[in-house]
Parts: structure tokens; C-alpha cells; sequence
């Protein structure tokens, strides 16, 4: 698998300090923990412990199509009206909501966990099929931004961010952020990647205990939201 998490120093004479190769170890370990190999085609990470700041810019892969009614349930026509068995547990508040909006909180029969029954004449069962459900996308970037949230260090507010259809780029740092460090980052990132040379993660690798990685975690840094 090619590398998709690339930690870099804006300091020439810190490129490969503890903190970057850190940031890192980290990052790759969130976006394990919370499955999105899949959904990020790229993390990159800078770091500038003179100012200080830390910056993240993260590449999302292709968008997945929505989720239909038609994907997570099966919709039957019968005399008392339309009904619609999900399959699939995981879409079952965002069919909630769906209905709920579409034809009010008593507007269909709740017949047990997985039925429920549409009246008679309120949609016809192809439109009901092709509804939109839910969004992969949007479910997605909680995830992500909980995975950033990860590496973001501890004290760090977020002073920058900018999000795009298919990237997130965020700059924190302990102090406002300044005129010129946000043109200083994109200019970094224009940049290709300097990945880490591998004997360099190895040693961090090896002094790194799985039980600090996870205080990291745990810890996590100072809340914020788009």
C-alpha cells in the first residue's frame, strides 16, 4: 500500500524531530482506528515548533454515491399501503429521519424494529425507492475530522479553516495565527511530500508503547468545529 501520511518540519533544523515523527505515528494509527484508509487518498502534516504551528491538510478519495432507500431496505406494495424492511441497521436513523420529514411524525405505521408501513397514496413505491437516505461523504468527514482532532497536540486551537469538496485544510497553533503563515503553508504543500526515511519510523516505531499512543487519544486536543 503506498504511503498516505506524510509529517514534515517548516525548520530545516527539526525535519525529522520527535514531534513530527510523532505526528505521524499518530495520524496513521487514527485513521486505522477509525477505517479510513479508504477515505483519504492523503494526510499531510506541518509542523513549526518556532512559532508554533501545526497544520494539516488532508486529500479526500472519490466522493461514494448516496444511499437510496432502494440500498438499505425493500419496499413491497400492499393493500394497506407501502411497506419498507430495512436491512441494514446501520441506515436505520437516517431512514427514520427521512420518513419522519417526508411524511411527518405520524404519517407511517411503525409495525415492529425493522416495518414500517407507508399509507396508502402518499408516494408511490419507485419514488420512495430512489429517496436519498443518507450522504457516505458527510459521515465520512465526521470521521476525518475526529481523526484530525487526534493529531492536532494538546493546547492547540485552531486559528484557520478551509474546507473544499475534496480536501480539509485546518492550521492550529498555541498562539493567533499570523498574517503570512497561511500562504507560508500552502506554498509548503505545493511542495511534493519529503517522506520519513524508514529507519528514521522504525526507531520512533520502537520507542513508541501502544498504551502512550492511546493516552494521545484519549487526551485528545482542544475541541473545535468547522
Amino acid at each position: 500500500m503506498s504511503e498516505k501520511v506524510f509529517a514534515e518540519s517548516l525548520d530545516p533544523s527539526y525535519q525529522h524531530g520527535y514531534g513530527v515523527l510523532m505526528s505521524k505515528v499518530i495520524a496513521e494509527h487514527a485513521l486505522s482506528e477509525l477505517g479510513l484508509g479508504g477515505a483519504v487518498e492523503e494526510m499531510r502534516i506541518l509542523v513549526d515548533i518556532r512559532k508554533p504551528l501545526f497544520a494539516v491538510r488532508v486529500r479526500l478519495g472519490p466522493p461514494l454515491p448516496p444511499v437510496r432507500v432502494r440500498d438499505c431496505a425493500r419496499v413491497q406494495e400492499a393493500p394497506d399501503g407501502i411497506h419498507v424492511v430495512l436491512l441494514d441497521e446501520g441506515q436505520a436513523p437516517f431512514l427514520a429521519r427521512l420518513l419522519r420529514e417526508r411524511f411527518g411524525k405520524g404519517g407511517v405505521e411503525q409495525l415492529d424494529r425493522w416495518e414500517v408501513v407507508v399509507p396508502p397514496g402518499a408516494v408511490g413505491a419507485k419514488e420512495l425507492e430512489e429517496m436519498v437516505v443518507s450522504h457516505p461523504r458527510e459521515r465520512m468527514m465526521e470521521r476525518i475530522m475526529d481523526a484530525v482532532e487526534r493529531v492536532i497536540p494538546v493546547g492547540f486551537r485552531v486559528g484557520y479553516a478551509e474546507r473544499g469538496e475534496d480536501h480539509l485544510l485546518l492550521i492550529a497553533s498555541e498562539n493567533p495565527i499570523k498574517e503570512g503563515w497561511v500562504e507560508e503553508v500552502r506554498e509548503a504543500l505545493r511542495r511534493p511530500p519529503s517522506p520519513v526515511p524508514p529507519e528514521k519510523m522504525e526507531g520512533i516505531r520502537r520507542k513508541v508503547e501502544a498504551a502512550e499512543v492511546q493516552a494521545k487519544f484519549k487526551e485528545g486536543a482542544m475541541p473545535w468545529r468547522l
